[in-house]
């Protein structure tokens, strides 16, 4: 068996991110990021202030859980 070189086996790796610089590929991958955002922002800051406001670490467990859906919908997708 003749043991061709690694660039002709698995290709350039630029070749293969080349598709990452696409116009398209870009605005999902933005989309993406920013779909996700949001709850991030959100989610931490609101656990810090129901902390400082006391809240008990039951509660706010339990809030988290109205979060769940939302962090489970990527199984829903396609």
């Amino acid at each position: 068996m003749v043991q061709r070189p690694y660039s002709q086996r698995f290709g350039d790796w630029w070749t293969a991110v080349a598709v990452y610089r696409e116009p398209r590929v870009l605005l999902l991958v933005f989309l993406g990021f920013s779909s996700g955002l949001p709850f991030g922002v959100l989610a931490d800051p609101l656990i810090a202030w129901l902390t400082e406001s006391g809240v008990s670490k039951t509660e706010i467990g339990l809030f988290a859980l109205v979060s769940l859906p939302y962090s489970l919908k990527f199984l829903l997708a396609p």
